[in-house]
């Protein structure tokens, strides 16, 4: 963002000077009541186990690389099984009972390890972020298969003709199209390096062929990397000094007032975690890889509504969804709306509109994939309410749109979404960990000193 756009430079410098200015602020005020600049209790619960987190880790993303043979012996190989034919629903039921077994090994893996929510977050969000990246991959070259299969019998129906037939020529050379858009052609892209490189990309949807660049710019790449080690430093320290400290008191103070305490701190984390993730991580990546698509967001910041803000924020998941998700919907809605039903879903397809279907599917779909990873991060189920949270804001993007009032309204809308985003998010982040941070011990005192008769941050556990 710094590098790409000199229309905001100063805004980003003007940002990151406050932020500053601040954080030199806090830790003189924590020295003043502490003795100590910096809280070591978060540290030691972060760097905790850590060796059996990265080989765990590691194991995880190793053991993607099971769609290479997956797709090479079922869907393109010599002796592939007829009965699986990729373009038979056996074959995607097949493909979806690999997929969820695989999650539900990782899962239970992570259940069974016993670590902290730190190392419990990053590990589930991982999980879903390699769980795309199978997805994309079996699905493509699903599709893929078919394409061949599909040309292969044209080509043989061809042959036994005396005659060229062009409409036939046609079909085969749209097929070789999407066979080869570039330069190789599928299934040579069937090998276990094209997967390597298709996992290091910053992206979670699967192509034959990604742009490239010409080169790696090494002294970008150590920039990004000095930007994600400060930004985690400047995210440790408002986690463990400003975030922490209140949900230890929420059980004291209530729901509703560590909410507000906590909007300013977790808009903050909110923005840090943007700009470590899209401007440090995903572009390091980028530039390693020579992947020379780096639009991994929009000016989200201008959203007028939530689903704005899902299209801009983060577009490699937006891509995802769109393209596994929502096209697919609604395509199959559009084809059903011709086959004639009676009944409740008849009215139902005949009075909702494609677009409306598959927006709320993609809305379902990410309200599960959502809660799911935050009830196996906190290892605590709270009756679906970030589930039925994200499904409301279906009701609120039709209201926005449908409303002539308020769809005109361009600074209004964009000013509601941001006192949305600023007050809900740290209401969930209550909601899900409500009583968690109560230490177990006598002592109100939980892994962040916050006053210099505390008891050591060793002693204290907590039930998240």
């Amino acid at each position: 963002m710094y590098q790409g756009s000199d229309r905001i430079r100063g805004l980003v410098t003007c940002f990151w000077t406050i932020i500053g200015a601040y954080l030199i602020s806090l830790l003189l005020s924590h020295y003043e009541n502490n003795g100590e600049f910096l809280s070591r209790g978060l540290a030691s619960l972060i760097f905790s186990r850590g060796t059996d987190l990265i080989l765990s880790d590691l194991a995880l993303v190793l053991s993607t690389s099971f769609v290479v043979p997956f797709v090479r012996v079922l869907w393109i190989g010599r002796w592939q099984p007829r009965f699986l034919d990729p373009r038979h629903s056996r074959s995607m039921i097949f493909q979806a009972v690999a997929e969820i077994g695989w999650l539900v090994v990782w899962y239970t893996w992570q259940g069974t390890r016993g670590w902290p929510w730190s190392q419990r977050c990053f590990f589930s969000l991982h999980t879903a972020v390699n769980w795309m990246k199978v997805h994309s991959y079996l699905s493509t070259n699903r599709r893929l298969a078919c394409s061949l299969r599909t040309r292969n019998e044209l080509e043989g129906l061809q042959s036994t003709r005396k005659e060229q037939n062009k409409v036939t020529c046609m079909q085969i050379k749209a097929l070789d199209a999407e066979l080869c858009p570039y330069m190789v052609r599928f299934p040579e892209t069937q090998t276990l390096s094209n997967y390597a490189m298709f996992q290091l990309c910053p992206t979670l949807v699967y192509e034959i062929e990604y742009p490239r660049t010409s080169r790696i710019r090494w002294g970008y790449v150590a920039e990004k990397m000095a930007g994600t080690v400060g930004i985690f430093i400047v995210f440790y320290i408002v986690v463990a000094h400003l975030v922490i400290p209140h949900l230890e008191r929420m059980h004291e103070v209530g729901l509703l007032l560590t909410t507000v305490h906590l909007m300013g701190p977790m808009a903050t984390c909110w923005l840090l975690f943007f700009f470590i993730t899209f401007d440090s991580i995903a572009n390091g990546f980028a530039e390693l890889t020579c992947f020379a698509d780096r639009r991994f967001y929009d000016d989200w910041w201008n959203a007028r509504g939530l689903d704005e803000f899902s299209r801009k924020w983060n577009r490699p998941v937006h891509m995802f969804l769109a393209r596994h998700i929502y096209m697919p919907v609604r395509e199959l809605w559009k084809n059903s709306r011709d086959v004639k039903r009676s009944g409740f879903i008849s009215r139902l397809q005949k009075n909702m509109p494609p677009s409306v279907a598959a927006m709320a599917a993609t809305f379902f779909f990410s309200s599960i994939l959502h809660e799911v990873t935050i009830v196996v991060a906190c290892h605590r189920w709270n009756h679906g309410v970030f589930f039925f949270s994200q499904m409301l804001q279906i009701p609120v993007i039709l209201f926005a749109e449908r409303a002539a009032w308020f769809r005109g309204q361009q600074a209004l809308r964009n000013w509601s979404f941001w006192l949305s985003m600023v007050f809900f998010q740290p209401l969930l982040l209550c909601l899900y960990t409500y009583g968690a941070f109560v230490p177990k011990s006598s002592s109100l005192q939980g892994p962040i000193a916050t006053s210099t008769t505390a008891i050591p941050a060793a002693n204290a556990t907590y039930s998240l």
